[in-house]
């Protein structure tokens, strides 16, 4: 219910006001309370906030055109903007659907036990630990691994902490800069006709500080409150 008392809130005060960063406003407004609802919807529909966004925010875009009175203005860009990037998103879906599969095959394959043998050996110091994250995603993203698939194959292997979380969430994040087969390089390089490849080379010192600044968070949190 927020999205709704928010919408009725902003329709009053944009009846009265005509200005545009007054409009602006309103809809950032609006849209940040959309997202803020979306961490309720777990709890409120009984569904994930994911797809609580994924199908609500088709409704909510239209419905925010409605109340500013541009409603013809964006269903025409909304039909050229769905023609134009729904065109090749078949090979998207082909993709993850592989990715799930392979990593079913590889949880259930020896080849997993290998992997955590190399991570037991190293979490004897912190250090050695994370930098073996750190390699171990760097180095898959040039073959094809996506963060989601290293991060469900690293899972059984390790034992939550907070240290080990900021590691984990740094170095998979790290991946959307350099990795060839990420979908937000792949879709840059569609749109500016470059290689992916070129795209991640130039992004990579840039990633590698932002894996190693993540590490050194995690040792100084480690040594500060885990020590």
């Amino acid at each position: 219910m927020p999205v709704y008392t928010a919408a009725v809130a902003l329709y009053m005060v944009v009846q009265f006001v005509e200005t545009a960063p007054v409009h602006d406003a309103m809809g950032t407004a609006a849209l940040s309370a959309f997202i803020v609802s979306t961490f309720f919807a777990r709890g409120v529909y009984q569904v994930s906030g994911a797809l609580f966004f994924a199908f609500g925010v088709g409704l909510f875009c239209f419905g925010w055109a409605l109340l500013v009175r541009r409603v013809k203005r964006y269903a025409v860009m909304a039909l050229c903007h769905w023609k134009e990037r729904t065109e090749g998103l078949g090979n998207y879906f082909f993709m993850f659907l592989g990715a799930g599969l392979f990593v079913e095959m590889l949880a259930r394959s020896p080849l997993l036990a290998g992997l955590g043998g190399w991570f037991r050996v190293g979490a004897e110091h912190s250090v050695w630990l994370y930098g073996m994250i750190a390699v171990y995603f760097f180095a898959t993203s040039f073959v094809g691994f996506h963060p989601l698939v290293n991060l469900t194959l690293l899972m059984p292997l390790l034992v939550p902490a907070v240290p080990l979380s900021i590691v984990l969430v740094c170095c998979s994040l790290a991946t959307v800069m350099y990795s060839p087969y990420n979908i937000s390089v792949s879709l840059l390089a569609e749109e500016l006709g470059d290689n992916p490849y070129r795209i991640g080379r130039r992004n990579v010192p840039f990633a590698l500080g932002y894996m190693a600044g993540g590490i050194g968070i995690a040792l100084l949190a480690e040594r500060l409150f885990f020590g």
